[in-house]
């Protein structure tokens, strides 16, 4: 069974080979960020293979589709896509289960309005009527005819 090497925690595991990586961390709950569920459509499961990158299976169609062939150069893999025969060690330090909880948080709190109250309507109200009011003369919109509406056809004259 292969060893698998987690940083920057150093914690190691045991995986069969048909196994994804992905799988096996989650196996030992172990958070790894991901949308599609491990698919190969979202991309938000990269690692980087530190050591053993020649360990590991060559990346699928859909892998390659997302990251492109550039592993040789950044040794960044899809998780969900890698599948090893021996030794390896991946770095997940991109993989923060805390700061992903905190945006998530974030971005549904902005739709959380406060319900407004009588108060905050009266108010509301208030600063229209002044506005209204501080307005200068004739600036109230409007006043001029809109003009007709162009075609490739002359207009038909009326007899």
């Amino acid at each position: 069974m292969p060893k698998l090497t987690i940083l920057p925690e150093g914690k190691t595991i045991f995986l069969s080979e048909e196994t994804p990586v992905m799988e096996a961390l989650r196996d030992e709950e172990i958070y790894i960020k991901s949308s599609c569920g491990g698919v190969a459509s979202c991309s938000d499961c990269v690692i980087k293979v530190v050591e053993g990158a020649d360990h590991c299976n060559p990346p699928p169609f859909e892998e390659t589709r997302l990251l492109g062939n550039v592993f040789h150069i950044t040794k960044e893999r899809l998780s969900c896509q890698l599948k090893c025969h021996g030794d390896i060690t991946i770095d997940i330090s991109r993989h923060d289960k805390a700061a992903d909880e905190s945006k998530l948080q974030n971005k549904t709190s902005s739709f959380v309005t406060k319900r407004r109250t009588k108060d905050d309507v009266s108010k509301i109200k208030e600063e229209r009527q002044i506005e209204k009011e501080n307005r200068p003369e004739g600036k109230e919109g409007g006043k001029r005819r809109p003009r007709p509406f162009r075609t490739d056809t002359p207009p038909k004259r009326r007899s």
